[in-house]
Protein backbone atom coordinates (compact mmCIF):
# COMPACT_ATOMS: atom_id res chain seq x y z
CA UNK A 1 0.00 0.00 0.00
CA UNK A 2 1.42 3.56 -0.61
CA UNK A 3 2.33 6.10 1.68
CA UNK A 4 3.47 9.45 2.18
CA UNK A 5 5.26 9.20 5.50
CA UNK A 6 8.53 10.25 5.31
CA UNK A 7 11.57 8.96 6.79
CA UNK A 8 10.94 11.58 10.01
CA UNK A 9 7.64 10.26 10.28
CA UNK A 10 8.40 6.64 10.81
CA UNK A 11 10.88 7.95 13.49
CA UNK A 12 8.26 9.70 15.51
CA UNK A 13 5.86 7.14 14.80
CA UNK A 14 8.03 4.39 16.16
CA UNK A 15 9.52 7.30 19.64
CA UNK A 16 5.44 7.98 20.48
CA UNK A 17 5.26 3.83 20.53
CA UNK A 18 8.10 3.92 23.03
CA UNK A 19 6.51 6.70 24.93
CA UNK A 20 3.40 4.13 25.03
CA UNK A 21 4.91 1.10 25.95
CA UNK A 22 7.00 3.22 28.70
CA UNK A 23 4.03 4.87 30.05
CA UNK A 24 2.55 1.41 30.61
CA UNK A 25 5.76 0.13 32.73
CA UNK A 26 5.93 3.44 34.68
CA UNK A 27 1.87 3.39 35.08
CA UNK A 28 0.98 6.82 33.54
CA UNK A 29 -1.33 7.61 31.41
CA UNK A 30 -0.17 6.86 27.96
CA UNK A 31 -2.25 8.94 26.24
CA UNK A 32 -1.14 11.87 28.18
CA UNK A 33 2.14 10.74 27.71
CA UNK A 34 1.91 10.43 23.81
CA UNK A 35 0.69 13.90 23.88
CA UNK A 36 3.32 15.23 26.51
CA UNK A 37 5.95 13.59 24.49
CA UNK A 38 4.93 14.50 20.49
CA UNK A 39 5.29 18.59 21.78
CA UNK A 40 8.51 17.45 23.95
CA UNK A 41 9.82 15.43 20.71
CA UNK A 42 9.27 17.84 18.34
CA UNK A 43 11.14 20.51 20.42
CA UNK A 44 14.48 18.02 20.50
CA UNK A 45 13.97 17.58 16.63
CA UNK A 46 14.45 21.38 16.22
CA UNK A 47 18.29 20.33 17.36
CA UNK A 48 19.00 18.56 14.78
CA UNK A 49 21.73 20.51 12.70
CA UNK A 50 20.65 18.97 9.28
CA UNK A 51 17.23 18.38 7.30
CA UNK A 52 16.20 15.36 9.38
CA UNK A 53 19.07 12.74 9.19
CA UNK A 54 19.66 12.47 13.29
CA UNK A 55 16.02 12.06 14.06
CA UNK A 56 16.56 8.43 14.97
CA UNK A 57 20.02 8.85 17.15
CA UNK A 58 17.55 11.74 18.91
CA UNK A 59 14.92 9.27 19.90
CA UNK A 60 17.39 6.77 21.07
CA UNK A 61 19.34 9.71 22.90
CA UNK A 62 15.88 11.17 24.70
CA UNK A 63 15.00 6.95 25.58
CA UNK A 64 18.42 6.82 27.03
CA UNK A 65 17.60 9.49 29.56
CA UNK A 66 14.72 8.00 30.29
CA UNK A 67 16.53 5.32 31.52
CA UNK A 68 19.23 7.40 33.48
CA UNK A 69 17.11 9.99 35.10
CA UNK A 70 13.59 9.02 34.75
CA UNK A 71 10.53 8.48 32.50
CA UNK A 72 9.34 12.44 33.09
CA UNK A 73 12.61 14.36 32.54
CA UNK A 74 12.02 17.87 31.45
CA UNK A 75 14.30 19.40 28.58
CA UNK A 76 17.34 21.46 29.33
CA UNK A 77 18.25 23.65 26.63
CA UNK A 78 21.92 24.15 27.41
CA UNK A 79 22.23 19.56 27.05
CA UNK A 80 19.98 20.24 23.72
CA UNK A 81 22.85 22.59 22.44
CA UNK A 82 25.30 20.54 23.46
CA UNK A 83 23.88 18.01 21.86
CA UNK A 84 23.06 19.98 18.41
CA UNK A 85 27.04 20.88 18.38
CA UNK A 86 28.57 17.50 18.89
CA UNK A 87 25.61 16.48 15.92
CA UNK A 88 26.56 19.30 13.85
CA UNK A 89 30.57 18.42 14.27
CA UNK A 90 30.35 14.70 13.64
CA UNK A 91 27.87 15.67 10.49
CA UNK A 92 31.02 17.62 9.43
CA UNK A 93 33.80 15.60 9.99
CA UNK A 94 31.79 12.21 9.42
CA UNK A 95 32.98 11.74 5.89
CA UNK A 96 36.65 12.15 6.64
CA UNK A 97 36.13 9.28 9.36
CA UNK A 98 37.34 5.97 8.75
CA UNK A 99 34.31 3.97 7.49
CA UNK A 100 33.64 1.94 10.64
CA UNK A 101 33.53 4.91 12.32
CA UNK A 102 30.80 6.33 10.29
CA UNK A 103 27.72 5.07 11.81
CA UNK A 104 26.57 7.43 14.31
CA UNK A 105 23.88 4.75 16.12
CA UNK A 106 27.45 3.71 16.96
CA UNK A 107 27.64 6.74 19.69
CA UNK A 108 25.16 6.70 22.49
CA UNK A 109 25.98 9.92 24.32
CA UNK A 110 26.99 13.73 23.29
CA UNK A 111 30.68 12.79 24.94
CA UNK A 112 30.90 9.58 22.35
CA UNK A 113 30.43 12.02 19.49
CA UNK A 114 32.80 14.41 20.28
CA UNK A 115 35.07 12.14 21.27
CA UNK A 116 35.18 11.11 17.83
CA UNK A 117 35.74 14.87 16.65
CA UNK A 118 40.26 15.38 16.90
CA UNK A 119 40.40 17.48 19.93
CA UNK A 120 42.02 20.71 17.64
CA UNK A 121 38.91 20.69 15.46
CA UNK A 122 36.39 20.55 18.11
CA UNK A 123 38.20 22.98 20.41
CA UNK A 124 38.42 25.78 17.14
CA UNK A 125 34.87 24.31 16.37
CA UNK A 126 33.51 25.46 19.57
CA UNK A 127 35.80 28.70 19.52
CA UNK A 128 34.27 29.73 16.16
CA UNK A 129 30.73 28.94 16.49
CA UNK A 130 30.75 31.15 20.24
CA UNK A 131 32.52 33.39 18.54
CA UNK A 132 29.59 33.95 15.31
CA UNK A 133 26.55 32.94 17.61
CA UNK A 134 27.84 36.07 19.77
CA UNK A 135 28.73 38.11 16.85
CA UNK A 136 24.95 37.81 15.31
CA UNK A 137 23.52 38.31 18.91
CA UNK A 138 25.10 41.75 19.46
CA UNK A 139 24.10 42.31 15.95
CA UNK A 140 20.55 41.32 17.06
CA UNK A 141 21.03 43.56 20.14
CA UNK A 142 20.36 47.16 21.08
CA UNK A 143 22.07 48.05 24.12
CA UNK A 144 19.44 50.47 25.71
CA UNK A 145 21.84 51.18 29.36
CA UNK A 146 24.80 50.18 30.85
CA UNK A 147 26.37 50.50 34.24
CA UNK A 148 28.90 48.17 35.77
CA UNK A 149 27.18 44.77 35.67
CA UNK A 150 23.37 46.80 35.13
CA UNK A 151 22.42 45.98 31.54
CA UNK A 152 19.07 46.48 30.09
CA UNK A 153 18.82 45.09 26.30
CA UNK A 154 16.26 44.85 23.26
CA UNK A 155 16.57 41.72 22.10
CA UNK A 156 15.75 41.62 18.11
CA UNK A 157 16.12 38.03 16.86
CA UNK A 158 16.87 34.81 18.15
CA UNK A 159 19.83 34.16 18.18
CA UNK A 160 20.04 37.35 20.73
CA UNK A 161 17.64 35.66 22.30
CA UNK A 162 19.44 32.36 22.89
CA UNK A 163 22.84 34.37 23.79
CA UNK A 164 21.29 36.75 26.59
CA UNK A 165 19.43 33.97 27.75
CA UNK A 166 21.99 31.54 28.29
CA UNK A 167 21.22 29.27 31.78
CA UNK A 168 17.72 30.74 31.68
CA UNK A 169 15.06 28.32 31.35
CA UNK A 170 12.58 31.07 29.27
CA UNK A 171 11.28 29.76 26.13
CA UNK A 172 12.25 32.32 23.68
CA UNK A 173 15.53 30.75 23.74
CA UNK A 174 14.33 27.11 22.97
CA UNK A 175 12.52 27.56 19.74
CA UNK A 176 12.77 30.52 17.11
CA UNK A 177 8.86 30.72 16.34
CA UNK A 178 8.07 31.08 19.61
CA UNK A 179 10.04 33.75 20.37
CA UNK A 180 8.74 35.36 17.81
CA UNK A 181 5.32 34.76 19.32
CA UNK A 182 6.63 36.74 22.34
CA UNK A 183 8.38 39.33 20.13
CA UNK A 184 5.34 39.76 17.17
CA UNK A 185 3.40 42.80 18.33
CA UNK A 186 6.05 43.91 20.95
CA UNK A 187 9.53 44.48 22.34
CA UNK A 188 11.24 41.43 24.29
CA UNK A 189 14.08 43.54 26.87
CA UNK A 190 16.81 41.62 29.17
CA UNK A 191 17.51 43.22 32.78
CA UNK A 192 20.84 42.42 33.46
CA UNK A 193 21.94 42.46 37.50
CA UNK A 194 24.13 41.00 40.02
CA UNK A 195 21.63 39.04 41.44
CA UNK A 196 20.76 37.27 37.54
CA UNK A 197 18.67 37.94 34.66
CA UNK A 198 15.02 39.18 33.72
CA UNK A 199 13.27 38.72 30.54
CA UNK A 200 10.38 41.15 29.97
CA UNK A 201 7.77 40.73 27.21
CA UNK A 202 5.94 44.22 26.89
CA UNK A 203 3.36 43.16 24.78
CA UNK A 204 1.94 40.31 27.36
CA UNK A 205 3.91 42.04 30.37
CA UNK A 206 4.69 38.65 31.15
CA UNK A 207 8.06 39.42 33.36
CA UNK A 208 10.41 36.58 34.28
CA UNK A 209 13.50 35.17 36.09
CA UNK A 210 15.71 33.03 34.93
CA UNK A 211 13.79 30.11 36.45
CA UNK A 212 10.99 31.35 33.92
CA UNK A 213 8.91 32.35 37.50
CA UNK A 214 7.61 35.74 38.40
CA UNK A 215 9.77 37.39 40.95
CA UNK A 216 9.13 40.46 43.46
CA UNK A 217 10.32 43.30 42.13
CA UNK A 218 12.40 44.35 45.28
CA UNK A 219 15.36 42.49 43.20
CA UNK A 220 15.90 45.75 41.38
CA UNK A 221 16.39 47.77 44.74
CA UNK A 222 19.66 49.67 44.34
CA UNK A 223 19.42 49.84 40.75
CA UNK A 224 20.58 53.11 38.71
CA UNK A 225 18.14 55.86 38.18
CA UNK A 226 18.35 55.24 34.60
CA UNK A 227 17.57 51.40 34.96
CA UNK A 228 14.79 52.17 36.84
CA UNK A 229 13.23 54.43 34.34
CA UNK A 230 13.64 52.27 31.70
CA UNK A 231 11.83 50.05 33.95
CA UNK A 232 8.98 52.31 34.54
CA UNK A 233 8.33 53.11 30.99
CA UNK A 234 8.46 49.29 29.65
CA UNK A 235 6.46 48.24 32.90
CA UNK A 236 2.97 49.04 32.63
CA UNK A 237 2.00 47.72 36.48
Amino acid sequence: MPTNLTRTDFVLVAHLQATWQRAGKENVDPWLAVEREKRTFSLICQFDPTDGLYHAWLSTWRRRLWDAKGFRIGLDLYQLEEVRAALARFHAIKDRLPVDQRDVGQYHTVDDLEAVVPTRIAQNRRRLESESLKNQAYDETEILFRDGRWMVVRVKGFAAARFWGLGTRWCTTMAEHTFWNYATGGELLVFLTPHGKYQLATRSQMFRNESDDPFDLKVFRGAPPEFHKLLQTYRRH
